[in-house]
């Protein structure tokens, strides 16, 4: 059961904060649709065009189809195939209409479909013009084709993600493809600013490379400044210890010893109290240098009461310190559902079969609930013809 928080009954009847924005959708399967729906979210009207009888790729992709579910509320489906005239046509027309488009095609096949910016600027001068790639639309790597995978590979993450004597690993989530997705909304945040001072629109090429690599701000400095390979650590933090998972007696929990406040507050535990007179540890830079035997210890003492036990202990000495929680564990956790951090959706469309989804860390600026459930494909077909051209028209 998902709780009503204060917010949403102070902000019922909000449509949110980019209420009269409209935004031309033809991106498909994540950091695109992802993106999107974040605006939707704030109040925009998405038009999400999707292929006739086919539509978006990760409509597909399951079951269950978590990546479609969770990542195209606040939207209304229009079919239109961009490789046909009329196609084309239905889209330039909307673009009259629209603020923002947003593309995730591979660089240069808007511009064979004829719908590159520099068209749509003509049409619409002022709009705001957005295309998320891989790599980006310049660089020797433009034309590669790329998805999370292949971005989390190539940026350094996955060789940075593991533990020291394992294989690389990919991050639980797909990361590329939201922080893509994430950078795309604060460029488009940032221009609808712009345009509002100088009424002009801009074009914005975001690369999921780039943003990754913004994540990797401390590996890659870390490498830069020393000159030596980043190692992987698995849970730990290569630069301060203790800082990683134990396992009590039961499960496992995290612990960080950030500042010396904080190590004379762990080593107050009677358990631990022989590890603050020890000269190799009086440090931060001692405790990281010689953290192999010193995080041996902790590990077996730790492995001698439950997580419990250690967790209320680290509490009452201000000590950050969490259990490692399942996923069934999250959805029921009292602060999450609290907070009204998680949503609930119905699809497929009218099937009132409801799914619990993440909800809108950007809730104080949104609708205070999704106003749009995914939509099936062209379920808004018609409505958005009607809207557009006075009369219902076939498009193909």
């Amino acid at each position: 059961m998902l709780h009503e928080t204060s917010h949403s009954t102070e902000s019922a009847g909000k449509k949110g904060a980019l209420d009269g924005i409209r935004v031309l959708d033809v991106s498909r399967a994540l950091a695109g649709p992802y993106c999107t729906m974040l605006l939707g979210d704030l109040g925009a009207d998405v038009i999400k065009l999707e292929m006739p009888g086919t539509g978006d790729e990760s409509r597909y992709w399951g079951p269950p189809f978590a990546t479609y579910m969770s990542s195209n509320r606040n939207k209304r489906s229009v079919e239109a195939d961009l490789h046909t005239e009329e196609g084309r046509r239905l889209f330039m027309d909307l673009v009259k209409t629209s603020d923002i488009v947003v593309e995730n095609f591979r660089p240069g096949t808007m511009k064979r479909f004829g719908l590159d910016y520099a068209a749509v600027a003509a049409v619409k001068p002022d709009i705001i013009y957005v295309s998320i790639s891989a790599y980006g639309q310049t660089g020797p790597m433009s034309h590669r084709p790329g998805i999370d995978l292949m971005v989390q590979a190539i940026s350094g993450l996955m060789s940075t993600t593991g533990a020291p004597d394992g294989p690389a690993y990919k991050a639980g989530g797909p990361i590329a493809d939201i922080v893509g997705g994430f950078s795309a909304v604060m460029s488009v945040m940032a221009s609808l600013m712009e345009r509002g001072k100088t009424g002009k629109g801009r074009y914005i090429d975001i690369a999921m490379l780039d943003a990754v690599l913004m994540v990797l701000n401390q590996q890659i400095v870390t490498y830069t400044s020393t000159k030596k390979p980043y190692p992987r650590t698995g849970n730990a933090h290569p630069l301060m210890a203790p800082y990683e998972s134990f396992a009590g007696s039961d499960r496992e929990f995290v612990m960080a010893v950030t500042n010396e406040k904080a190590w004379k507050a762990f080593v107050s535990l009677k358990e631990f109290g022989h590890l603050g007179e020890n000269p190799l540890y009086r440090s931060q830079v001692e405790r990281n240098i010689n953290r192999g035997a010193m995080v041996e210890e902790i590990r077996a003492i730790f492995a001698t009461d439950t997580a419990d036990y250690w967790l209320a202990e680290l509490d009452k000495r201000g000590i950050p310190s969490e259990p490692i929680l399942t996923l069934a564990e999250v959805v029921e956790l009292p602060h999450v559902l609290e907070r009204g951090s998680l949503m609930e959706i119905e699809y497929p469309p009218n099937s009132g079969i409801m799914t619990t989804i993440p909800g809108m860390p950007w809730k104080d600026v949104a609708a205070p609930k999704v106003l749009r459930n995914p939509p099936g494909l062209g379920q808004h077909t018609q409505e958005v013809l009607a809207e557009l051209y006075g009369k219902a028209t076939k498009t193909s």
